[in-house]
């Protein structure tokens, strides 16, 4: 009974899996030179795949009073300026081809900088001070701004003040408080630069460099040998395609759903399924009546 129900399982699995096999969507075009109505054909089917990398930069400057931030505020911060790249996104598709476009949004890195003030925001006279205590200035101005902020959520303060107008004083309070906080934890800001590389598809290759990456200067030309190469790699599949007629006059070109990745090092960007046909097989059959 047990060696009967298991060889019923495994009809089952192995039916499963051909219907899998025959049910894999199969991409195809018409190939050769063929008569179109009044016009000539002569149609070669290849892919050319075009890769979007987002490169992000990440820039901290740190604030001219950090030294005294955990004497006055209660926290350290940091001393060091810093700056480096960082590859963020990527995505593949093929190349005038709506069926299989970017599937990223991308869109979310937009580009934008915060800009330095040219006055700061702690100078409220000519009269010079030393560091220290103009340090010590900022910091009971930020003690005084979350006093006022609790004094009007609590209605200790800002007698009138209400709905709209709380809110947007509110908002004000916390402006001006996160200003005053860069000018000890500093100011960190952030820019995005997306580039889109075309890249025709050899049958001969299943690895293709697009571009070198620094974390010091982002993406830079090949022969910049300080920076680590973006590959794009390609994984035909095993499939099973229609089967030709010896007879044929008719060439069709199947694609091969392989697998797409791009990798800095070891580390994969993005992976996905495309069409390439140059990986795929050509059928000949007869041509219909």
């Amino acid at each position: 009974m047990r060696r009967a129900l298991f060889l019923l399982a495994t009809m089952i699995l192995a039916s499963a899996i051909y219907t899998d096999v025959s049910a894999q969507h199969l991409e195809k075009m018409r190939v050769g030179k063929y008569k179109e109505g009044d016009k000539v054909v002569i149609a070669e089917a290849t892919t050319t795949l075009k890769v979007k990398l987002v490169v992000e930069y990440d820039e901290f400057e740190a604030g001219p009073y950090a030294r005294y931030a955990q004497k006055l505020l209660g926290n350290r911060a940091s001393f060091v300026n810093r700056a480096e790249y960082r590859v963020v996104a990527a995505d593949v598709a093929l190349v005038d081809d709506n069926k299989h476009g970017f599937t990223q949004n991308l869109e979310r890195y937009e580009s934008h900088q915060l800009h330095k003030q040219d006055i700061q925001i702690d100078r409220m006279s000519t009269t010079e001070k030393s560091i220290e205590s103009a340090a010590r200035e900022a910091a009971e101005t930020i003690f005084k701004l979350r006093k006022a902020r609790m004094d009007m959520i609590t209605g200790e303060q800002g007698d009138g003040v209400f709905g709209g107008g709380l809110e947007s004083a509110l908002r004000e309070i916390e402006t001006l408080e996160n200003a005053y906080l860069e000018l000890f934890y500093g100011r960190r800001t952030l820019s995005y630069e997306t580039r889109t590389f075309v890249l025709p598809v050899s049958e001969e290759h299943t690895s293709m460099a697009i571009s070198r990456f620094s974390v010091d200067d982002g993406l830079v030309a090949m022969d910049d040998l300080a920076g680590e190469i973006i590959f794009l790699n390609i994984e035909p599949s095993e499939m099973e395609y229609p089967a030709g007629d010896e007879k044929g006059t008719i060439a069709i070109r199947y694609a091969n759903n392989a697998e797409v990745f791009v990798s800095l090092g070891s580390r994969v960007l993005v992976k996905l399924v495309l069409p390439i046909y140059e990986f795929g097989e050509t059928v000949m059959i007869v041509k219909p009546r």
